[in-house]
């Protein structure tokens, strides 16, 4: 990559976004998101950027007091050997968990420097073709108080949209949940490509493959989370008893985990997310153990970074986005966030060197909870 680009400074943002909408789960309301946003400067002015929710952890204190001091004065674009660094500087701690999740957001921004360097968008940095990419769209929260058939109306107009597959998220009761189904199947027709989010709900392999047998006469594209990822065998056990595909991933941050899954034969789809799982380093090679074995990989959420592993590879996707200006997710408050365009039916790859993520700094500052840099 010729001569050093030295790291200069790592600074950390940990910022709350009100919702305007708060989200009602029923055992709790999320009234705000916390997110943190990572910026490596190098010495000759090259800023990587990335950012990711912090699920309640500090994970600024870890890149800024742990991390960081690992990187200042070393090379940003040999990016194996300062993840193997940090790796090593973490052996007591164990290089997972929330300093997983560090080191993950450490590896995008230097992957966002080293095509910034080499005047290239990351995907074509990954030796990507920049195919066109197809969008999941993570479809709006319900309340608790709203019917089935008030739900699939208000879903219609995106749903008129050519989303590749609309998200849901789960109900408690299966039966409610299959209530739910019928009634969108009945306003959005069977063409619509429905998945749902169960975010690790069930306890047991019963009680998935009961819930997923009963829906599916509607014809699901995923049922996605149903154990935690790391109970493989429970996984197993639902993926052969039941004919809907079955994927697995979000959140994980210990790659063999990760490769379980796919090695076990437990999942029909792998969920990866580069913000979690170690970087788009050990995505891609993640990505090749799924697509030895036959299994497509999905990317889970921030479109903004995730879009370039589906722009370079043709067996990764689809972009999971949020619908625009989402008041549940928050996003836009910060950052010119990714959509589907009006009328298009695809998201055209990037041609700006970089990550091309657009953030409002300004904005940061004003939702900052507390900002750290070494």
């Amino acid at each position: 990559m010729g001569a050093p680009v030295v790291i200069d400074r790592v600074e950390v943002v940990l910022c709350r976004v009100p919702l305007e909408t708060p989200v009602d789960l029923g055992i709790i309301t999320v009234e705000h998101r916390d997110f943190v946003l990572v910026r490596i400067r190098t010495a000759d002015g090259v800023e990587g950027v990335a950012y990711a929710l912090t699920r309640g952890a500090p994970t600024d204190l870890v890149i800024t007091d742990l991390l960081a001091p690992v990187l200042l004065g070393k090379d940003a674009l040999s990016i194996d050997e300062r993840v193997d660094e940090m790796r090593r500087a973490m052996v007591t701690l164990g290089p997972v968990g929330i300093v997983g999740r560090a080191i993950s957001l450490l590896e995008v921004c230097l992957w966002d420097i080293r095509a910034k360097t080499a005047s290239e968008p990351v995907w074509k940095a990954l030796g990507g073709s920049g195919e066109p990419a197809d969008a999941l769209l993570v479809a709006p929260y319900s309340s608790p108080t709203e019917s089935h058939a008030a739900y699939a109306e208000r879903l219609a107009p995106l749903a008129a949209k050519p989303y590749s597959i609309i998200k849901l998220y789960p109900l408690a009761d299966s039966e409610a949940m299959a209530d739910r189904l019928a009634a969108l199947r009945r306003t959005l027709g069977d063409d619509v490509r429905l998945a749902i989010d169960m975010a690790w709900l069930w306890r047991s392999s019963d009680e998935s493959i009961a819930a997923v047998r009963r829906w599916a006469e509607y014809d699901l594209t995923w049922v996605e989370d149903p154990h935690v990822a790391d109970d493989w065998p429970t996984i197993k056990a639902l993926t052969d008893a039941v004919t809907t595909p079955i994927a697995v991933g979000d959140e994980v941050s210990v790659r063999a985990v990760s490769e379980s899954l796919v090695r076990e034969g437990a999942v029909d789809v792998l969920r990866l997310d580069a913000t979690t799982i170690g970087g788009l380093g050990v995505f891609s090679e993640i990505r090749d153990l799924a697509r030895s074995s036959g299994l497509r990989t999905a990317p889970h959420a921030y479109g903004e970074i995730h879009r370039h592993v589906v722009h370079a590879w043709p067996d990764v996707g689809p972009v999971e986005v949020f619908p625009p200006r989402s008041p549940t997710w928050g996003v836009s408050r910060f950052l010119e966030e990714l959509v589907l365009p009006d009328g298009a039916s695809s998201i055209e790859a990037p041609t700006e060197p970089g990550l091309g993520l657009h953030i409002d700094w300004d904005a940061v500052a004003a939702l900052a909870l507390r900002t750290t840099h070494s």
